[in-house]
């Protein structure tokens, strides 16, 4: 996901798809179906087959579908949500669908923990490309869209990318082997500089929401629409397996970009009194972390439905009180002993 986002897209499919054309007009895969399951050791070879069939999910390079996201969000399926309710989907999670296979479980045959960080690369893959996709547009073309200038008035040159500085998981309930789950995904606030992830993993079937934004779109630029679902149904507390907290910062070359720059520039804040934080200035850098703004009463919303300055920031706020334990954890490298203390003794992972 670092740099995913920034490769040429569209060349990297048509390649794809004219690599995959090409080689299946040059054989027969009757043949080669024939050739591969029957005669002799055709036993074996469909072991082997329904084996890999059956964990899909953990062959090598599997990890790389979150080029699958990408691919979706940024280049055939481009977000396009109406500016009228972008500010309401700011918060909204992103469902990514998965289960657990046999080459994932552990000796108790339940979904291993360290599978999980895996799972999240995926999901928070589909949700920045699907939320942040016209901010990452707009900073990988700076030196046209003028996003981040530096002292001089000019626009920043540089590489987009985003980075993963931190994950914490908890875990509550075990996931069965060939259990299928669901992971919902959303941006859960932001600082000064990190966007913070949350994730719940959550057994299928079992959660609906009131509604969706589904895209109907792809080269064709129909865009989002939304689509009313069932939902209002109480969460039951079984159905949550386990809840991840990640951090992302975003960068142009070496800079590292205020949250809020790239979600203004992804059409998801609203208006607000003396602005959100900006890098558009002479100096390059961010307006300060708190706008001193008066709270007038005067100006609250009317409507509870309205996704306003004040509530955004409202959001936000609630967030950033579970942030502030998870940034105080980044005080656990200083606990690194080092060659202060002996140790207890060294070994290899696999072999003695």
């Amino acid at each position: 996901m670092a740099s995913g986002a920034r490769l040429p897209l569209r060349s990297i499919a048509f390649t794809a798809a004219l690599t995959l054309s090409i080689t299946a007009s040059r054989m027969s895969i009757r043949k080669v179906l024939l050739n591969s399951f029957t005669g002799p050791g055709s036993t074996s070879r469909i072991i082997a087959t329904l084996f890999v069939l059956a964990n899909l999910k953990n062959v090598p390079f599997a990890w790389h579908a979150i080029f699958n996201a990408i691919l979706r969000h940024c280049l055939f399926s481009k977000p396009n949500i109406p500016s009228t309710i972008a500010p309401s989907t700011i918060f909204l999670p992103v469902i990514t669908t998965s289960h657990s296979p046999f080459m994932e479980c552990d000796y108790n045959l339940h979904k291993s923990n360290s599978t999980y960080f895996s799972d999240l690369d995926v999901t928070r893959s589909h949700l920045v490309c699907a939320l942040l996709e016209p901010g990452i547009e707009a900073l990988k073309n700076n030196t046209r869209t003028k996003l981040v200038l530096d002292k001089e008035g000019k626009p920043i040159p540089g590489r987009w990318s985003i980075m993963l500085g931190g994950v914490m998981s908890t875990f509550k309930r075990e996931i069965g082997m060939y259990q299928g789950y669901e992971m919902w995904s959303r941006v859960l606030c932001w600082d000064r500089k990190w966007i913070y992830v949350i994730t719940h993993f959550v057994k299928k079937g079992t959660v609906r929401p009131r509604a969706y934004i589904l895209t109907d779109g792809s080269w064709f630029k129909r865009g989002y629409k939304e689509v009313h679902g069932k939902g209002g149904v109480e969460v039951d507390e079984k159905a949550i397996f386990a809840s991840a907290i990640s951090k992302y910062v975003i960068k142009l070359g070496r800079l590292t970009i205020h949250p809020e720059v790239s979600l203004a520039a992804s059409g998801l804040l609203p208006a607000r009194p003396g602005g959100w934080a900006t890098m558009t200035g002479p100096s390059g850098e961010s307006t300060p972390e708190i706008l001193d703004v008066e709270k007038d009463e005067t100006i609250e919303s009317q409507n509870t439905d309205k996704w306003d300055w004040k509530r955004i920031d409202a959001q936000n706020q609630k967030g950033l009180k579970f942030v502030d334990h998870f940034a105080a954890l980044d005080g656990l490298h200083d606990e690194f002993s080092g060659s202060q203390t002996p140790a207890l003794g060294k070994y290899r992972d696999f072999l003695w």
